[in-house]
């Protein structure tokens, strides 16, 4: 799809049938992997990975609902409820706190809850408070049924580190990336990364009380974090999921535009804030209002039905 098609179909007012396919067709690929889980014996630990803000939380919790519809229990377990806190958490070189170290992950802690709920015991349920950088004492307990499956979310579940012990037999690892497939500006898609940073810019403001000039700093250290904890294990994927939407620009641009307009205030022409200033003036902006409850992008701009 082109962007003109897409501001054609907001024109017209046939984006809301434009969204009801995009979002049918991830629950369709959803069901897949749902169906291939369960279909194979031994199975018992889903593995979801991928960059910030590929929408790893959203997709974990709805493929725990397609396991559900084939009959079979699933816990959705976030590797960021288990990150150790400021106090605690890796320094970089200059001394500056690593957000992508896979030590920001209390290992030996995940490690425990993940065998206790495959061996059907009960275990407290975790939080992290990413307002004060804190992680909460559980305040409710949770056990899988017999034959149920966790599912491991966060950017490090691939990381044989977080799941030693556990047989490879039982695994099954899923990838999760926006794939960008909106045609911008005669034959220019965006990039993986632009459409993760948009996100990310987005939801920082939204639900993490951060400015965007901070996000934007703080930018190129994710990316080079993912180079180095989050790509060298990503061939190990058994499945890659598309988590991109074709019309979340549009979507986005309503709550990106002014973000973006107070970072380049604030830093000057930055790279990534100028590129994403003009490839949102080639979408026309739309309302929120027909897109789904349960849909990746409600991560990113809030009103999810979902419970994370």
């Amino acid at each position: 799809m082109t962007s003109f098609e897409l501001n054609e179909a907001i024109a017209d007012g046939t984006i809301a049938e434009l969204i009801r396919v995009a979002e049918a067709r991830q629950v369709k690929a959803l069901s897949k992997i749902a169906d291939i889980v369960c279909g194979r014996a031994g199975i018992r630990l889903i593995l979801v990975a991928g960059g910030s803000a590929a929408g790893k939380t959203t997709t974990a919790t709805r493929l725990c609902t397609q396991i559900r519809v084939n009959g079979r229990a699933a816990y959705h377990l976030s590797t960021d409820d288990y990150f150790v806190g400021d106090a605690r958490n890796p320094r970089d070189a200059n001394g500056e706190l690593d957000y992508e170290h896979v030590d920001c992950v209390d290992i030996p802690a995940l490690a425990a809850d993940v065998n206790a709920l495959l061996r059907g015991e009960t275990v407290g349920v975790r939080k992290f408070d990413f307002v004060h950088h804190v992680p909460l004492a559980p305040v409710r307990t949770v056990s899988l049924p017999k034959g149920g499956f966790v599912v491991l979310e966060g950017i490090h579940a691939l990381n044989p580190r977080l799941t030693q012990g556990i047989p490879d037999a039982t695994k099954y690892r899923v990838l999760v990336e926006p794939r960008p497939s909106l045609d911008v500006f005669g034959g220019i898609v965006p990039k993986p990364s632009e459409a993760r940073f948009l996100r990310r810019l987005v939801r920082d403001n939204q639900f993490r009380k951060m400015s965007p000039s901070v996000t934007v700093r703080l930018w190129p250290k994710v990316l080079a974090g993912e180079e180095k904890w989050i790509r060298p294990f990503c061939g190990n994927a058994d499945l890659t999921f598309d988590s991109y939407l074709v019309y979340e620009l549009a979507v986005l641009k309503p709550y990106a535009g002014g973000l973006l307009e107070r970072a380049r205030r604030e830093l000057g022409d930055v790279r990534e804030v100028t590129n994403m200033i003009r490839l949102l003036s080639a979408v026309e902006s739309t309302g929120s209002a027909y897109v789904p409850g349960d849909s990746i992008i409600r991560e990113t701009i809030g009103g999810s039905q979902l419970e994370y």
